[in-house]
């Protein structure tokens, strides 16, 4: 049988837990969470990048965080949605999956994300309307058929649907949209 080491979760089994090695676990995870909000997920993932951390002394940390409401999932989702909205706007449907692909419960991840659609007084027609309105200065001077491809990818790439992205790109290209007929 090889021999696994002390840096293997297996080889430890039962060992007597270490004190300190918890109290290091829950300075690092309150230095984390002073930055920002982080979901449950990712702050275990953080902390179990450090060579060492036992499993169970991060999964303990973190679940007596969240008993303290010191990590939240809802919280995080609602700060990730948020900066998403403001900084780079994105489809409903594509700031769900990010979040869940982070971690977050889908159903959660919906509530956060329409929670913060309603806070900033934005749905999903409005917010590609006014993204797309904000990349066409970036495409002025290409051919109407470039700006239109170039639109409509922009808009898939933030994760808005065919339909959608006709509906913009013909209201904002409608000399396009004319011609192609």
């Amino acid at each position: 049988m090889p021999d696994r080491g002390a840096t293997d979760p297996e080889a430890w089994g039962s060992a007597p837990r270490d004190p300190e090695a918890l109290d290091g676990i829950r300075e690092r995870a309150l230095r984390l969470l002073a930055r920002r909000e982080h979901g449950v997920k990712e702050l275990g993932d953080k902390l179990m990048r450090r060579a060492g951390t036992h499993p169970d002394d991060v999964r303990e940390i973190v679940q007596e965080l969240a008993d303290r409401e010191l990590v939240s999932d809802r919280r995080y989702a609602q700060a990730f949605a948020r900066d998403a909205v403001r900084i780079k706007p994105r489809a409903r449907r594509l700031l769900v999956g990010e979040l869940v692909a982070r971690g977050v419960p889908a159903p959660l991840a919906g509530r956060a994300v329409d929670a913060v659609f309603a806070e900033e007084e934005v749905d999903d027609a409005g917010l590609a309307h006014r993204i797309a309105e904000a990349y066409l200065p970036r495409i002025a001077g290409r051919s109407d058929a470039a700006r239109w491809r170039r639109l409509a990818g922009y808009l898939q790439r933030r994760g808005y649907d065919n339909e959608r992205i006709y509906e913009i790109c013909s209201a904002l290209l409608p000399e396009v949209d004319a011609g192609a007929g």
